[in-house]
């Protein structure tokens, strides 16, 4: 029965940064996966470029019971920090819009630079092997693998979330959770498209991106981002970040005309002579514009319309109202809300309150980032933190 000091299961973003961190110090490390290689979720995020961090991360980015929680792990790790080690691997970067860093050539740099880097160190990995049994006593932990057991007195799961099945995300981790006495905050899909009524007036539009304003009813926070007709419902960056925050029966605001005032425009002498339809389509595509508006008040004149009319139309515009059925699942979902609860965790070190030598890193726990490189950045910073004390 061989032993390990540190014992990793998850080999993706959290598990990655962890086991360098603790290597680093001289641990002997063992980094299990049942996935045939390292970082599936990094290598597929940003469509292949890797959203990495964001160079304006604050605990205000973050979603959970208790957000306080990650504030010491993004002190310790900052954007700053994952940029000095992007640099040092001379990975090249770029940053986008909203502070969004990307990797240039691709994701498979960061993920090849931490396995190789591990791998230096003396860690060693364990691919396409499934766990079948963790034991707890008071000398540490047994882990019994279809290849064989082993023992270590440091256990830390990183298994990630529920998001992207697809790829062989799995709920073991909570499962291991619940094990060792953790309870989980209820889990659900996030950063994810909204599914729409078949009776809404916004299906059949897919194809069409548009920049708007969006917010749900009653909860203030505005987000001003493109959103993306599919064949479902809507979707892109504006409603990935509203799905956060919605719940179920929650109306939804959309402005789709952020930039401008329709009443304004309705009032000026030039356009007085135009239909409505006509007026709409110089803002916005034909088919929403259509969408949008009743026949009967598209076809009219804008100087034959009543000051109610008026209202309405802008109200069918600026504060367009859409009751989503759901959020997409987590095939198409990028995190997951909820997870291990963050009571009986130590935000100094990641490890658990509950059971010496347990530690848990990344997605897993209830912490979930907006979009924009927020989530994975969570990974690195709460990995680096384990790793720190594992």
């Amino acid at each position: 029965m061989e032993v390990f000091d540190v014992i990793i299961i998850g080999a993706g973003a959290s598990g990655l940064m962890a086991a360098n961190q603790a290597a680093k110090r001289g641990r002997k490390i063992l980094d299990i996966d049942h996935a045939e290689q390292a970082g599936c979720k990094l290598l597929i995020s940003g469509g292949g470029k890797c959203n990495i961090t964001n160079s304006r991360i604050s605990v205000a980015d973050y979603y959970g019971a208790d957000t306080s929680f990650c504030k010491h792990a993004i002190k310790s790790f900052p954007s700053g920090s994952v940029l000095q080690l992007l640099e040092s691997a001379k990975i090249e970067t770029e940053e986008r819009a909203l502070g969004r860093v990307f990797c240039k050539k691709g994701a498979y740099e960061i993920v090849s630079h931490l396995v190789e880097t591990a791998k230096e160190r003396g860690v060693r990995f364990l691919f396409n092997s499934n766990v079948l049994e963790i034991m707890h006593a008071s000398g540490g932990f047994s882990v019994r693998c279809k290849e064989a057991t082993f023992e270590t007195s440091h256990l830390l799961i990183a298994t990630g979330g529920l998001a992207c099945p697809q790829i062989g995300a799995t709920s073991y981790g909570y499962v291991l959770a619940e094990q060792f006495g953790h309870t989980l905050v209820p889990m659900k899909p996030v950063l994810a498209g909204f599914v729409l009524p078949q009776n809404s007036q916004l299906l059949n539009l897919q194809g069409i991106s548009i920049h708007v304003k969006i917010q749900i009813k009653g909860k203030g926070k505005i987000i001003e981002e493109p959103l993306l007709f599919t064949h479902q419902g809507i979707s892109g960056p504006a409603v990935l970040q509203t799905s956060c925050f919605w719940e179920k029966g929650d109306v939804v605001l959309i402005n789709f005309l952020s930039s401008d005032d329709l009443i304004s425009q309705m009032h000026k002498p030039e356009n007085g002579r135009l239909l409505v339809k006509s007026l709409l389509m110089q803002f916005l595509p034909e088919r929403l514009a259509k969408a949008l508006i009743s026949e009967q008040l598209a076809i009219r004149k804008v100087a034959e319309l009543s000051k109610s009319d008026r209202l309405i139309i802008a109200g069918c515009v600026h504060q367009c109202a859409v009751v989503p059925e759901a959020v997409e699942g987590y095939v198409k979902a990028e995190a997951t809300l909820g997870g291990i609860s963050t009571q009986k965790l130590n935000p100094k070190s990641m490890e658990s309150l509950l059971v010496k030598g347990l530690f848990f890193a990344g997605e897993v726990i209830d912490i979930t980032g907006r979009l924009g490189g927020y989530n994975i950045h969570w990974a690195f910073a709460s990995g680096f933190i384990a790793g720190q004390n594992l």
